[in-house]
């Protein structure tokens, strides 16, 4: 009784060739997994020192602000001091002025 059933007959040499190629893809596929997971790993680490450095560069434009205010409000000090001694010379020459003037009418009103 040798009856032939229809169908496909696969050896077990293609069977063979089938899971070593499979093998195959599987290895190539667990080498771009363990590359794209190191990728992963770096991007997450530069990602961190990105941010590190934002925050540095935040602190440092608020140091930068806080200098540039500081620097103005002394700029504005220096130049009311200036103001205020340049009034205080001028309050201070005007009584001799009014008393040098006096002196010198009343010196020219005797002669």
């Amino acid at each position: 009784m040798n009856t032939q059933e229809p169908g496909i007959t696969i050896t077990l040499r293609e069977i063979y060739d089938s899971v070593q190629t499979v093998s195959d893809a599987l290895e190539r596929m667990e080498g771009k997994f363990a590359s794209l997971e190191e990728k992963s790993l770096s991007a997450i680490k530069a990602e961190r020192q990105s941010q590190e450095a934002l925050q540095v560069a935040q602190e440092a434009y608020k140091l930068a602000e806080d200098a540039h205010t500081q620097l103005l409000k002394e700029r504005s000090d220096k130049e009311e001091q200036r103001s205020w001694f340049k009034r205080t010379i001028i309050a201070a020459m005007i009584p001799y002025l009014v008393s040098a003037g006096l002196l010198a009418i009343s010196y020219l009103s005797n002669q």
